[in-house]
């Protein structure tokens, strides 16, 4: 991790595009955050970001966002930001917004809301007009939906990156040491275009497949419970008949949504906190593998291996 100060940050943004100042008066070489930031620009006019930060004040600040279609979202931590006629907190606990999607038709402030210890990792895309008229406009992912949301300034959606999504972003956080930098932007790239494409689908999704305002609410409370561990005893049969609704409904739209079935989506929630019990609190592989559900130790070994690449014996530090 690096620390850095008021002015090391302020140039930082500067060759991105931003205009960083806080409201209220700092030093130069007041430090400000902790942390690393990795940007990749990519050719087509994509702009990938990654941070892990810890902020060293109390304060608010200003930066500059580029014009085009933005989305952020948080893979731990917490944040929080105003916009004109808005202020978003976002939280990548079970139940919180944890991403926001946004178009901007001209350049424009905004303010981010520091508070001294707290922590946040995030990826952020950026989409500039250029791509989104070269690739998309142009394209089959071109629709109503898309050229109204793009012509619109300020212009935000609901939206949550898929589980897929999720997965991989935590992979290419843990990974990209490890692999040469042919590698990592390879990755990278590939990463960026599949989340543009995913960011860019959820735009286009037609009014009439969005789901009924009961489904809505059976999925905000299945998240929940697979979120918390609270279904993790539960048969899909069960789960759906204590929502009111039926199994294959549930399961449908919970694949429409998250782009993952709920078995899926629970397996990785599972080894997802064993992976945090034992980064964050040292329990052992054996622990953890009960914890994840596994009565062998070898198909946790071997499902840990699969969804993050190495070991479970490497995720304790």
């Amino acid at each position: 991790m690096t620390v850095f100060t008021c002015g090391q940050l302020s140039d930082v943004a500067h060759t991105l595009g931003g205009n960083l100042h806080f409201q209220r008066e700092l030093s130069g070489e007041q430090p400000v955050l902790d942390g690393e930031q990795q940007v990749q620009v990519l050719s087509e006019g994509l702009v990938l970001y990654f941070s892990r930060s810890r902020d060293l004040v109390d304060a608010s600040s200003d930066n500059r966002l580029a014009p085009g279609i933005t989305a952020a979202f948080l893979l731990q931590g917490e944040a929080e930001v105003s916009l004109p006629r808005q202020r978003l907190h976002f939280d990548a606990r079970p139940g919180g917004q944890r991403a926001m999607l946004v178009n901007l038709t001209d350049s424009d402030q905004f303010q981010r809301h520091w508070r001294s210890g707290r922590e946040e990792t995030k990826v952020c895309l950026s989409i500039t007009p250029d791509w989104l008229q070269q690739v998309a406009i142009g394209s089959q992912l071109r629709s109503d939906a898309l050229l109204r949301f793009s012509r619109s300034h300020w212009h935000s959606l609901p939206w949550q990156p898929s589980v897929d999504i999720l997965q991989r972003a935590h992979q290419l956080l843990e990974r990209d040491a490890t692999l040469p930098p042919l590698m990592q932007r390879l990755q990278r790239e590939s990463f960026a275009l599949d989340l543009a494409c995913d960011i860019l689908r959820g735009i286009d999704t037609p009014q009439e497949k969005r789901l009924g305002s009961h489904l809505e609410r059976c999925l905000a409370r299945l998240k929940e419970w697979l979120d918390s561990g609270e279904a993790d005893a539960l048969s899909i049969t069960d789960m759906a008949r204590q929502l009111g609704t039926n199994p294959v409904d549930l399961q449908n739209a919970f694949r429409s949504r998250n782009g993952t079935t709920i078995a899926a989506y629970l397996r990785r929630q599972r080894l997802a906190r064993a992976y945090q019990a034992m980064r964050q609190q040292g329990l052992s592989v054996e622990d953890a593998a009960n914890l994840a559900g596994y009565e062998h130790l070898s198909s946790f070994s071997a499902a840990f291996k699969r969804e993050y690449g190495f070991p479970p014996s490497q995720a304790r530090r």
